[in-house]
């Protein structure tokens, strides 16, 4: 009966992951049409939204985990879910770049709860050993998310007003709000506990005292430092992809729309994929997770690099599908490596420090996230309002950070054995 509940309860924290998801990425395709009904000065403007939204975002998870120290969880994602929900409705009504600029950042004030505290919930919803595999599961339906309000948007764009794809996001949010009446809050720490491990508090709220403990762990400190500059690098790629295709490719929206389904489809399977084969991996190899990581960054930054290169040579039709078709591939091995980090970092990181260690974590990639839709808005400038060049050398910058994973090689296995040997 218990393991019921924990799953009925895993699925709502799943079904929230995916609407709250497309929150981030709901106004992003309609780049060029917002810019057009609101007067704005460029389509970098939107970047700059996205990008301040992100900022917000991330701050308020800092406040709400300090008031989940004192409410169950559940309920402070009841209050940020009916809070976002009612503030994208009110988006409508923006006329121009700072209506839509308040409107945006008050919703941003919800989102920021929802990750960090289903990442917190799922932590103790989930058996270590599983971990990976469940965060991929996490991964794929943020991308699904994600890909949610872009369809949205895409696709209605082109028979709608801009307001009709968010209208729709907040009529989701708001359903998400009633079904979270059924969750089942779990005991912080349950499945440490029930594997002999001392008392923790998950709060996802950042503790002084564990930063002490944090830099004795050098992979730890390396991972965060390469999912803030892994983020910076890929973090704005998805986030205007259509945009890119409408305005590079000079495709039609619906058109373009349908590209990124395809596109990003690929990880909605290669998340849970890589995340087991990292598991199965980390059996016989401490460093097989990230062993994995390497592999699918490599790769993927490398495609996306001949792609976006492709761009340089011709923007028709043909050379569009053979675009299409390498960003496929491309994006089904970068699928592989947020689920993979995440584990590692419940693995190398004892209970007590755990909620500490997912609030930084969320807050790098968070502010490397933004980081790069400023970067890109920038670019877009720069190079005529033609996204592909920024794009190109995004993917280059990803590809150097696969350096970054040097030292957590190098560390990761010592840091596990003392971290078992009660040492840190």
């Amino acid at each position: 009966m218990i393991l019921i509940k924990k799953n009925y309860s895993t699925k709502i924290l799943i079904l929230l992951t995916f609407f709250s998801s497309a929150l981030f990425s709901i106004i992003t395709p309609m780049a060029k049409e917002l810019t057009l009904a609101l007067s704005l000065g460029s389509e970098e403007q939107i970047a700059v939204i996205n990008s301040m939204f992100l900022v917000v975002a991330a701050f308020s998870s800092l406040i709400w985990a300090v008031l989940a120290d004192k409410f169950q969880r559940k309920n402070l994602l009841i209050v940020a879910t009916i809070e976002w929900s009612l503030f994208t409705l009110l988006t409508i009504f923006a006329t121009d770049f700072y209506s839509l600029l308040i409107f945006q950042l008050l919703t941003a004030i919800g989102f920021g709860a929802a990750l960090p505290l289903i990442f917190s919930l799922i932590v103790d919803l989930v058996a270590s050993e599983n971990r990976g595999r469940k965060f991929g599961v996490l991964s794929a339906v943020y991308v699904l998310g994600n890909g949610l309000g872009q369809m949205l948007s895409g696709f209605l764009i082109d028979f709608y007003s801009w307001q009709v794809p968010i209208f729709i996001i907040s009529i989701c949010g708001f359903f998400c709000t009633g079904i979270l009446f059924l969750l089942i809050e779990p005991v912080r720490g349950a499945m440490d506990k029930s594997s002999g491990e001392v008392d923790t508090d998950l709060s996802y709220k950042i503790k002084i005292k564990d930063l002490q403990k944090i830099w004795k762990i050098k992979s730890t400190i390396a991972l965060l430092v390469f999912n803030f500059v892994m983020f910076i690098s890929i973090g704005a790629i998805s986030s205007f992809f259509i945009s890119m295709l409408k305005n590079d490719f000079l495709l039609p929206s619906s058109l373009a729309t349908i590209f990124l389904i395809l596109v990003f489809s690929s990880q909605v399977i290669s998340g849970p994929l890589f995340g087991k084969m990292g598991d199965k991996k980390h059996q016989s190899d401490k460093n097989g997770r990230i062993k994995v990581v390497l592999i699918c960054l490599i790769g993927g930054s490398s495609l996306y690099i001949i792609a976006y290169s492709l761009t340089f040579i011709s923007t028709g039709i043909i050379v569009a599908f053979i675009f299409i078709a390498i960003i496929y591939v491309g994006a089904f091995l970068f699928g592989g490596i947020d689920p993979l980090t995440q584990a590692t970092l419940g693995e190398i990181n004892p209970p007590q420090i755990r909620s500490t260690i997912y609030s930084l974590n969320y807050l790098a990639y968070t502010f490397g996230r933004s980081i790069s839709l400023l970067i890109l808005g920038q670019l877009f400038l720069h190079f005529n309002n033609q996204y592909s060049p920024g794009y190109l050398i995004l993917s280059i910058m990803a590809l150097c950070c696969s350096l970054l994973l040097i030292p957590i090689l190098k560390y990761l296995q010592k840091d596990i054995q003392k971290i078992s040997a009660g040492e840190i």
